[in-house]
């Protein structure tokens, strides 16, 4: 007798990039990224939705300003903040989801994008859940195209809390893993001791999951032990350069020794900043482990997201190699 051997067949990795600014205007040199890694696909992100206290309902915001047209396979991206979904009556659901397709369709009429997907982004929670899901439901009913939705690693692992989400498909957003919020976290961003405890949750997740990586780079400052503010693509570099800063024994942190005014914002002595990003070593050996891991054969690999300044951190062949599965070393 001759034993039966299968292989798995290859994943079929489509590359992608998140747009998550106001306006669309992409530069040349953005452009021209997109051309060499043979980008198609971008999640652009349309608009806000957020909880108005004083008219108490929920209230459109951030709404993106094409400047060119959208070229390739646009998705929509909404953003849901979860206190919209803690505040909101069960029954105005259906009038939020129809003022949501509304928006979508307008937009994209507007700026000529024509569009098969449809994604939400919310970091929903266990009280806010049946609101979301019934707000989801509704989406689908009126968008006629699928629906995808954010996963985060938390809601990986506790699904028998978070549930599942009723879409087609979900992007398991590989960052802002450990809270930001807190003066002793080592990196908000990505931090692989926090998330093992989630990965290997990764094959058993019901839904076919798609990823997005970290290409971004920020340092957040604490004051009196309290989270103060972001100070987006400032990163060590920029840090050490301060005479004002005195580097601490980890090398991400500083110490402010002065008073002083830096950053766009007034510095105090004692205020602590953390650099935080993602090495190019760690977002690959990361995406090598969650090939491994997901189950469905069809899947985008997205990066955070399309800026200049973000991707002039990272080596061509580097983005190739998180885009591209014949790239991996």
């Amino acid at each position: 007798m001759v034993a039966c051997q299968t292989t798995e067949s290859p994943k079929q990795i489509t590359p992608a990039f998140y747009h998550w600014k106001v306006a669309y205007n992409p530069t040349h040199s953005e452009l021209e990224q997109l051309k060499e890694l043979k980008i198609s696909k971008v999640y652009l992100h349309f608009f806000d939705v957020d909880w108005d206290a004083k008219t108490r309902q929920p209230v459109p915001k951030a709404f993106v300003q094409c400047r060119q047209q959208p070229i390739g396979n646009v998705v929509p991206v909404v953003f849901i903040t979860n206190r919209t979904l803690s505040n909101v009556a069960p029954s105005a659901l259906p009038e939020l989801a129809t003022n949501v397709t509304q928006a979508i369709t307008r937009i994209s009429q507007k700026n000529e994008i024509r569009f098969q997907e449809v994604q939400v982004d919310c970091d929903w929670s266990t009280s806010t859940r049946d609101r979301y899901f019934k707000l989801l439901t509704l989406l689908n009913q009126q968008l006629y195209c699928p629906l995808s939705a954010t996963i985060r690693l938390h809601q990986i692992k506790y699904t028998d809390q978070t549930g599942i989400p009723p879409v087609a498909r979900g992007m398991l957003m590989l960052y802002n893993v450990a809270d930001w919020k807190r003066a002793d976290t080592r990196n908000s961003i990505y931090d692989a001791d926090v998330a093992n405890q989630y990965l290997s949750f990764v094959p058993t997740y019901p839904l076919p999951l798609d990823v997005v990586l970290p290409l971004f780079r920020w340092t957040v400052v604490y004051r009196n032990n309290r989270f103060l503010t972001f100070l987006n693509n400032v990163d060590r570099t920029s840090l050490a350069s301060r005479e004002f800063l005195d580097v601490q024994s980890d090398s991400m942190r500083f110490l402010a020794t002065r008073d002083t005014s830096a950053f766009g914002f007034s510095v105090r002595r004692g205020d602590l900043f953390r650099a935080e990003a993602v090495s190019a070593e760690m977002l690959l050996t990361e995406k090598k482990r969650l090939l491994g891991q997901i189950r469905n054969q069809k899947i985008t690999f997205a990066l955070y997201h399309l800026d200049s300044t973000i991707l002039s951190a990272y080596p061509r062949e580097t983005l190739k190699a998180l885009l591209f599965p014949q790239a991996l070393p």
